[in-house]
């Protein structure tokens, strides 16, 4: 299961999309079969608690085995279900169990390791750290065309912790190039997201045509796969284009109908409050941009304001983007 992206790289895992999981569902109920090992991957959907404990379930079987690989891989899954519930010590303690098991024969289970690793130093904000592991990762999949989706992950991790924005347009063009060649078919579910991302890079180098390009592939991607939460991202994206393009009728209309989409889903329940407010909050922060690029004050205030309760209540907006909080906070003030 990949992690999606929703409307922007940095809430990758705090906006898991939440999915029913035949094996999720009867993990509990049944005897854990040679099908449910072999599909652990299956188990990486819903909340990172869910997510842990279901993974942990599958382990002294797992453990049992001869061939210690699955085993491994699942560690390092569970070590990232660890992260995202900001238990950091915790998780560098699971991979460094599975780190100590590594030999040659395990080669992936090594390749998603260094990846994990790298993972948890990132969430944790040393992307110091964590981008050699990203690029080891990628290093050692790429050898194997057996690795692609792999490949492409690391690829992409890569894009999200380089320093320079035109490197990270550099490996998520890497990225997409390898997901649209492979005869993974899997790796197909990572073009949306990672379009979303390098629509990411282009808003943050400027370049406002090739970021509207790049949303407009995520939607279509999206769509193609019946995706509605990317597709409200992708859309949210491409009104943020516009409004940079100064298109700001066409931003604003964009907008209110995904707040609309976000009235409907709370009244019916259908997301978590968590993805709710985070997406909902980011609506907010762009009406809250748009009305003020119109000079229409009050408006402006009004929505910086209920971004600010929405986005303030979400862990990692606080810690990875403070200042587009604090710049909803000084808007509210107004």
């Amino acid at each position: 299961m990949i992690k999606i992206f929703i409307f922007t790289t940095a809430i990758l895992f705090s906006t898991l999309i939440f999915t029913n999981s035949s094996l999720a569902d009867t993990l509990m109920n049944e005897d854990i079969n040679t099908n449910q090992l072999e599909n652990f991957d299956e188990l990486f959907t819903g909340n990172p608690v869910d997510i842990e404990k279901n993974m942990t379930a599958l382990l002294p079987e797992a453990k049992n085995r001869e061939d210690k690989s699955i085993y491994l891989q699942i560690l390092s899954q569970i070590a990232l279900a660890q992260a995202m519930q900001l238990n950091f010590d915790l998780a560098h303690q699971t991979l460094d169990k599975a780190d100590g098991l590594i030999d040659a024969r395990y080669k992936l289970a090594h390749i998603r390791l260094l990846l994990e690793r790298g993972r948890v130093y990132q969430q944790s904000g040393n992307t110091d750290k964590a981008l050699p592991l990203f690029i080891e990762s990628y290093e050692k999949a790429k050898l194997n065309k057996d690795y692609d989706f792999h490949t492409v992950n690391a690829a992409h991790m890569v894009a999200i912790v380089a320093a320079d924005v035109d490197d990270k347009i550099k490996w998520n063009k890497i990225a997409i190039a390898l997901a649209e060649k492979t005869n993974d078919e899997h790796c197909q579910a990572w073009l949306g997201a990672i379009h979303n991302n390098l629509a990411q890079n282009y808003i943050e180098a400027e370049k406002y045509y090739d970021a509207l390009e790049s949303f407009k592939k995520c939607k279509a991607y999206a769509e193609e796969r019946g995706d509605p939460i990317v597709i409200r991202g992708a859309s949210w994206g491409i009104a943020r284009s516009l409004r940079s393009l100064n298109q700001l009728d066409k931003a604003l209309e964009i907008q209110t109908d995904l707040l609309t989409q976000y009235e409907k889903i709370s009244n019916d329940g259908s997301l978590p409050i968590e993805l709710i407010r985070t997406g909902r909050g980011l609506v907010y922060e762009e009406l809250a941009e748009i009305y003020l690029a119109k000079n229409r004050k009050e408006q402006s205030k009004k929505y910086a304001m209920l971004a600010y309760d929405d986005l303030s209540k979400d862990p990692w907006m606080e810690k990875l983007y403070p200042q587009r909080l604090e710049r909803m906070h000084k808007l509210g003030d107004l």
